[in-house]
């Protein structure tokens, strides 16, 4: 059944989302069992009745979208973060839930900051919202959200999940892979959120029985109806095709393993150049420069060192930027006037064509941030971090630059264009001079201004 997901965000109230569906569908037993002991793995929502309709209002409050907080993850935060996702699929009937009312979509998983704790969009409805083909999608895409350091680790998930995910079979496996990698951890000592109402006995019943039946079709709230053991779901008079739609313009959900080829191996290039037959190559009475035309054996001697605009890569001392003579704008978030189009002074004619941040703050930071994303992809923008030693952000700024987040923002793209939100970072982000409200989009313009923190990380939008 298609239940539309609507978004609203204002500077009262924060980011919110909004579900109708007829009275009829409302699953009262659910709901009520909610109300009594509200579940801390769904997003808090309430409800109101509007011509035979009820609409469902969720508050997303402080916490992030998964897809802001990807990257990579040690094998113990990375079975707490599968656990803080399965578990509550699998426990969800303490409260009279059914698995397939969560809207299993990637981009609607929600977490705190700091920690693993998951919470999930949940449609109080008898009409299956999702399906089994969903769950397998949504645990593909999270793969490519959430890596883990481990790459033996990696490959055993990305097999379960190819061949036929069941979410049991991967947690039992997660389970005894990190026993055996660390003998002080149990199998069943996971690091995830723990339920509210759930307990060893309740754990035992949940194992014995399958987490994830097929729905039942209803002939009192769908005549007609026919169920789809395959997909989990329940046909109506539409064909099957009442299910949520997802993913990308071109509606791939392929993971790609990438294999080296078995052919045979090269012959050393350059064999015998140093006898009397094969004499140094020369052009025009010169010899050749070996460096510059890829070393002796075909390769460079010493790899060109990217800029951190092009690859989010981070270096460990500071760079001094040579922008040419681009004006510094005092940070005053009182008034704001955006800088006059018509200065030459800013040399806008060396732009990338990209869409990205045109530095007008302090000159030792990068000029331009590059930010190449498509529709319904996230570009994340943090400050290097040399404890995890891990690069946690698309792009991030020097270790030492001030009032940055370790996680800082992130730009969204969607069909009405880009917006910016701020991922709870300590010193805020500042569009226009007007801070933001934690995890509440912005929709940005030509020319935006936009401050990263309030000590000198001031760009300028170009989309």
């Amino acid at each position: 059944m298609i239940y539309e997901i609507r978004k609203n965000s204002d500077f009262i109230t924060g980011a919110s989302l909004h579900v109708m569906i007829p009275n009829e569908d409302l699953d009262k037993k659910a709901l009520h069992t909610i109300e009594r002991d509200w579940p801390d793995f769904i997003l808090p929502f309430h409800y109101r009745h509007i011509d035979g309709q009820i609409e469902f209002i969720y508050q997303i409050g402080s916490r992030s979208k998964l897809q802001y907080l990807s990257g990579q993850r040690s094998p113990n935060e990375y079975a707490g973060i599968w656990s803080g996702i399965l578990d509550p699929l699998r426990t969800c009937g303490d409260w009279f839930m059914r698995p397939y009312s969560f809207v299993l979509m990637a981009e609607h998983l929600y977490c705190e900051k700091n920690t693993n704790k998951i919470t999930y969009l949940y449609i109080p409805s008898v009409r299956a919202c999702s399906g089994k083909s969903e769950l397998k999608e949504m645990a593909a895409d999270i793969t490519r959200l959430v890596a883990v350091t481990d790459p033996e680790l990696e490959n055993m998930a990305l097999r379960l999940i190819i061949k036929d995910f069941d979410p049991d079979d991967f947690m039992q496996m997660l389970e005894l892979y990190i026993a055996a990698a660390d003998p002080d951890l149990q199998p069943g000592a996971s690091s995830g959120p723990a339920h509210a109402g759930a307990s060893d006995t309740d754990a035992d019943c949940n194992s014995a029985a399958p987490a994830f039946p097929d729905p039942e079709p209803d002939p009192d709230w769908l005549p007609g109806a026919t169920a789809l053991p395959a997909l989990g779901l329940v046909s109506g008079p539409s064909g099957g095709q009442d299910r949520i739609r997802r993913g990308k313009e071109d509606g791939s959900r392929d993971i790609v393993i990438n294999i080296p080829s078995s052919g045979q191996p090269a012959k050393k290039a350059g064999k015998g150049l140093k006898t009397k037959e094969n004499p140094p190559a020369k052009t025009e009475g010169k010899p050749v420069d070996w460096e510059k035309a890829g070393g002796l054996f075909g390769r460079k001697k010493n790899a060109r060192q990217r800029d951190p605009a092009e690859t989010g890569s981070i270096r460990e001392t500071p760079v001094e930027y040579q922008l040419p003579a681009a004006p510094i704008i005092p940070l005053n978030h009182e008034s704001f006037e955006p800088p006059d189009e018509n200065d030459t002074t800013q040399n806008l004619s060396t732009a990338p064509c990209a869409s990205g941040f045109r530095l007008v703050g302090n000159t030792v930071l990068p000029p331009f941030i590059s930010v190449s994303i498509g529709q319904g992809e996230v570009f994340t923008v943090g400050r290097y971090d040399a404890a995890t030693g891990r690069q946690l952000s698309d792009f991030e700024f020097e270790r030492k630059t001030k009032a940055v987040s370790r996680r800082h923002a992130a730009v969204e793209r969607d069909e009405s264009g880009y917006s910016i939100v701020d991922l709870a970072s300590s010193a805020g982000t500042f569009v226009d001079g007007k801070r933001l409200l934690p995890n509440t989009p912005c929709q940005l313009g030509a020319n935006s201004r936009i401050s990263f923190g309030n000590a000198g990380a001031d760009y300028v939008w170009e989309g």
